[in-house]
């Protein structure tokens, strides 16, 4: 980590006239706006290469804009170097505000029409640049810079064509061809890419830039001759097929022996820490593992030599990445964050005469971005095993893996497939996880049987490429604090008539369906008028559900609790818990409940139904997509009625829930497979033309 040079937040409104440790003398305590200031700015934005480096700054460049606010300079340095922090929330706020006090400038724009774009608010972006860049520009850098931001809104067709145009109206710039060239090559349009620097290098006037991307597009084209000789006609765009490749370019790898019984270095990777099931249930088997290690030194006679770390792109706290961060710090484990790392040239990361040197710098954005971060990463700690959680993992994961000779690839997936989840799918994972399965050392794990099948199904692997390894779950305290406690004495007041409370906990997006959940507590409702509902969660939905609730006359028996830390307070007033996703793994929260002697009532979604003995511990829907109303209502009651009249019925699903999922059987189903001879070496695949995936 790079020594802290920035002032403190604690000297960030320090005098001006003032001269620290990085040895700038920044600007006298008049409000003077000056070169001095200037200067500062860019430095402040050099040093903020990563998020630490950037929170470190961004105080002080807080303070400089109170007292510059009209300064552009200011406003641009404050703004990207808040970029660099990785903080989503307010973003577009910010961009929109810089912009509005200062409409000329591109850069400006350009962030906000990033922002827009990751808002969904595409057509609002296309209307605002046709207000500032209308028409065909008829200058030739104007239309270059329209393209690029129709790129930002990614409206790839409309940029396309002012890139062919700007080359055709003005074929003596220099900058137009190596702009498209870098945005063909990015693409994926090699070929083209390279077709264009060809014709600009014949000019002899090219900038020498120009001349090493054309050998490096040279290059890789050779290596995708050898390896995939109908890359240029299979219909898949290339940066597909590269990483394909880069992937079998290990088939043959040997993979350094482990010590038999002994799980020895071991790296816990995903996105983030969130609030989700599976960063929970991550961050669980992080903390449980380092514990017995410490403890004991070993599970079941095999010893955990360790160290356990967990890996994650991005802990930021404004974006509520860290959330499960506590529980495995209490535990020691090691935390590493990617954003933070250094970024190492593709080129310096394998032998200067192998093939994958010509392709690292061409595979798609997010495995470059591992690769740049993790290779280093993983072979500085000699990393014996790279565990890898969810598919946006292995997308950034998996070749840095491969790259940097880690002998255990366990690929864990925590759901259902995302040719399944239109919403995650990417046209690289079904030829990325086809390659990997090809892969010594790499192997495939899941949380439920239900993902496991919905996977081999998808890429056509036999079961048994599957371990199992049930999420182990804790009883959640069913402790409040003195808000829990004053929201419920209030909600009670306000339901003094209700007899029943139902309840669900999820995070309040698409995958949960909240809105069919309102559905269902409203016809709930006109079926017992003396229910009430408590919803525990937040989410990008949350607002429309709420005011679906309002719409349906149901918003005053509904308590819409939010983000909580205190869930098993919650629980513990709920008599059913109802759960309406489309798409899960094993989730959690069906357990959780079941530990709190509530009965579940669920979607057939994923693993869902693995949690609970049907008909004992809960009851399921008949379909995922088609949820009867009715006949869902009828489940519900019949378990609410079914609760109350038998006493013991609680304690009974508590203790099979106990004994199907906790904690330590997880532990030491995992110490075993990890710490297991590898599987034999993967089947030989059947040739294969590469295939256009669809997501469905």
């Amino acid at each position: 980590m790079k020594p802290n040079r920035f002032p403190s937040s604690e000297t960030a409104d320090a005098p001006l006239l003032s001269v620290h440790e990085s040895g700038h003398a920044w600007f006298s305590t008049v409000d003077v706006y000056s070169q001095a200031v200037r200067a500062e700015c860019a430095d402040l934005v050099k040093r903020a290469d990563n998020v630490e480096t950037a929170q470190v700054a961004l105080p002080r460049l807080k303070y400089l804009l109170s007292r510059f606010p009209g300064e552009l300079d200011v406003n641009l340095s404050h703004a990207l170097v808040a970029e660099m922090t990785r903080v989503r929330e307010g973003m577009l706020e910010l961009w929109t505000d810089v912009h509005e006090k200062f409409p000329d400038n591109y850069r400006a724009l350009q962030y906000r029409l990033r922002w827009l774009s990751r808002h969904q608010r595409t057509t609002e972006g296309l209307e605002i640049l046709e207000r500032h860049y209308p028409g065909v520009p008829s200058d030739a850098d104007r239309r270059l810079n329209k393209a690029e931001l129709l790129v930002e809104l990614r409206e790839i067709a409309p940029a396309k064509a002012l890139f062919v145009s700007t080359l055709a109206d003005f074929p003596d710039s220099k900058n137009a061809p190596l702009i498209y060239a870098k945005r063909l090559r990015e693409w994926g349009e090699l070929t083209e890419a390279l077709a264009i620097l060809d014709r600009l290098l014949a000019t002899e006037q090219a900038p020498k830039n120009a001349s090493v991307m054309a050998e490096e597009l040279r290059k890789g084209m050779e290596v995708l001759d050898r390896h995939a000789p109908d890359w240029r006609t299979c219909g898949i765009p290339a940066r597909i097929v590269v990483l394909r490749t880069a992937i079998d370019i290990f088939r043959n790898r040997s993979v350094r022996p482990m010590a038999p019984g002994r799980l020895g270095s071991v790296s816990l990777i995903t996105g983030s820490l969130g609030t989700g099931g599976a960063e929970r249930q991550l961050a669980r088997t992080a903390a449980r593992l380092e514990r017995t290690r410490r403890e004991s030194g070993s599970i079941s006679g095999r010893q955990i030599r360790g160290p356990i770390q967990v890996v994650v792109k991005s802990l930021s706290r404004e974006n509520n990445h860290d959330f499960f961060l506590p529980m495995i710090a209490c535990e020691q484990v090691e935390a590493y964050q990617i954003d933070n790392m250094t970024p190492a040239r593709p080129v310096d990361l394998v032998a200067e005469d192998s093939d994958l040197r010509h392709l690292l710098p061409l595979v798609p954005a997010h495995a470059a971005f591992g690769a740049q971060r993790l290779v280093e990463h993983f072979r500085r700690h000699d990393t014996d095993v790279a565990y890898i959680w969810q598919d946006g993992a292995v997308l950034f994961a998996a070749l840095a893996a491969l790259v940097a000779g880690v002998p255990r690839i366990v690929l864990n997936a925590r759901g259902l497939p995302p040719v399944l989840r239109p919403h995650l799918f990417r046209g690289e994972y079904e030829p990325m996880y086809r390659a990997l399965a090809q892969i010594p050392g790499v192997e495939f794990m899941s949380n439920s049987h239900a993902a496991a099948k919905a996977y081999c199904d998808w890429l056509g692997l036999p079961q048994e490429r599957f371990n199992i390894v049930h999420n182990g779950v804790e009883h959640l305290p069913p402790d409040p604090n003195e808000t829990d406690e004053e929201r419920w004495q209030k909600f009670e007041r306000r339901t003094a008539d209700a007899t029943e409370t139902i309840g669900g906990v999820f995070r309040i997006d698409v995958d949960k369906r909240p809105e069919l959940w309102i559905d269902f507590a409203r016809a709930y409702h006109e079926a017992r008028p003396n229910a009430r509902f408590v919803l525990v969660g937040s989410g990008p939905l949350l607002p429309r559900v709420r005011q679906r609730a309002a719409e349906l006359g149901i918003a005053d028996r509904i308590l819409f609790v939010g983000r909580s830390a205190s869930v098993g307070y919650w629980l513990a007033k709920m008599d059913a818990f109802v759960l309406l996703s489309r798409f899960e793994g094993l989730p959690n929260v069906l357990i959780e409940a079941q530990l709190a002697g509530i009965p579940v009532v669920t979607t057939p979604a994923g693993g869902a139904c693995e949690t609970f003995t049907p008909g004992v511990t809960g009851l399921a829907t008949d379909t995922v997509e088609a949820v009867d109303l009715e006949a869902l209502c009828a489940k519900v009651a019949h378990v609410v009625d079914w609760r109350r009249s038998d006493p013991s019925l609680a304690d009974r699903i508590r203790q099979i829930a106990s004994e199907r999922f906790s904690t330590t059987l997880m532990v030491q189903r995992t110490v075993d497979l990890l710490a297991s001879p590898p599987a034999a070496d993967p089947p030989a695949e059947q040739p294969r033309k590469y295939r256009r995936a669809r997501a469905r």
